[in-house]
């Protein structure tokens, strides 16, 4: 392929093989006459050519890594290729755990060769994300590929995130082939049916990095009353309940969300007490605490507080305050189950902050289990990114 190029600058050596070059690590660009979005030879400062991948001089994240191959051809065929080494990573992972989920992640973007591309699949339908603009041209290729390879009846366009904007992309979302999804879709996760509503749910519908973490959680809720906050449908509180859980509140700021959390709950014939708190978290947990409240088990499973590094001090500061509140919230020898997908702040600076709230809150705790995200969602070893799902699950005393 005879393509344009760009030039980096001096990169350190943690960066060299990181999937992104960021703006203010180019040299050199293509060109005035280049096309944003359209690919580019990628070369080291010596000018010796090293990878091929898109480019968005309208981003900070200005190229991605298609390939280290400098000589490697993307067509119709490479993207296929793509698809079908992610789909086979996939079953090679659940081959000894009876098998692919009903739900699953197909496509994690960087870590699967495709950046800037999210595919999770539920039953027979799949849910795209397109978050980059070097997609785009790709889209029909992306489309064929992905419907062949799962034998999908339909995918659907949920390219709603904001991500999109900092590419320059408006959102888009709806059938992109195949046949139209129903509004909810049912599956199968253990004992639980869950409801999933794909076309205007959080995400793709569901949070399925959490979906091994929901059974973990479990484990400990015989005989506890559960109280789940950011509850969204409240697929943990849903498990505990069926572990044996003496009662659940779900807590939930969405009423959209607690709509369906209501149905899927009716949908299960669970018999255990139930109640959904239409709430803000953090203003419920303080009248909680006001009202000297007491429970067994709390689970914090908060929205990202920071995604972007600028502001990761509040975001220590939002985590501390609900955990603290949790803790003081908590009978001797209850359990905590905290998380957060702030990519920004590592697995180490989580569990600091939350040994800081325990100090705050004089409690002490001794971690039971620590869960990061399934292997549907891998992680690049060269991407600190994509190791982004921290749960941790500790005794309070």
């Amino acid at each position: 392929m005879t393509l344009p190029s760009i030039k980096l600058k001096s990169q350190p050596i943690d960066r060299r093989r990181h999937p992104w070059v960021y703006d203010n690590e180019v040299a050199e660009g293509p060109g005035a006459d280049f096309v944003d979005g359209n690919l580019v030879c990628v070369k080291e400062p010596g000018g010796r050519p090293i990878g091929i991948g898109y480019l968005n001089q309208m981003s900070k994240i200005a190229f991605r890594y298609l390939t280290r191959n400098p000589d490697e051809l993307i067509d119709q065929k490479f993207w296929q290729q793509r698809v079908a080494a992610a789909y086979r990573y996939r079953i090679d992972r659940y081959a000894g755990r009876g098998g692919l989920p009903a739900s699953y992640r197909l496509i994690h973007g960087e870590a699967d060769g495709i950046p800037g591309l999210t595919v999770d699949v539920y039953q027979r339908f799949a849910v795209c994300q397109f978050l980059a603009l070097g997609l785009e041209r790709w889209r029909a290729d992306l489309i064929s590929a992905i419907a062949e390879t799962i034998q999908a009846d339909g995918l659907y366009e949920r390219s709603d995130s904001t991500i999109r904007n900092l590419e320059g992309l408006e959102p888009q979302s709806g059938v992109l082939w195949g046949q139209e999804p129903p509004e909810i879709i049912e599956i199968s996760e253990g004992d639980a049916v869950v409801l999933a509503n794909i076309k205007t749910g959080a995400k793709t519908g569901l949070f399925l990095d959490q979906r091994e973490n929901h059974k973990a959680v479990a484990i400990e809720a015989p005989g506890r009353d559960v109280l789940n906050c950011f509850s969204y449908t409240g697929l943990f509180g849903l498990h505990s309940a069926f572990k044996g859980a003496k009662s659940v509140t779900d807590v939930e700021a969405s009423t959209e969300f607690n709509a369906l959390n209501e149905k899927q709950w009716s949908r299960n014939n669970l018999s255990v007490p139930h109640k959904i708190v239409d709430a803000n978290v953090f203003d419920y947990l303080h009248i909680l605490d006001d009202e000297r409240f007491k429970t067994d088990l709390i689970i914090l499973d908060p929205p990202a507080f920071t995604k972007k590094r600028s502001t990761r001090e509040s975001a220590a500061r939002g985590y501390n305050e609900i955990n603290r509140l949790a803790m003081r919230l908590l009978h001797p020898g209850g359990v905590l189950v905290t998380c957060s997908c702030s990519h920004h702040i590592s697995s180490e600076e989580f569990r600091s902050i939350i040994a800081r709230a325990s100090g705050d809150a004089h409690r002490n705790l001794r971690l039971i289990a620590q869960h990061g995200q399934p292997p549907d969602h891998p992680v690049l070893v060269d991407a600190p990114e994509s190791d982004y799902l921290k749960c941790l699950i500790f005794a309070v005393e």
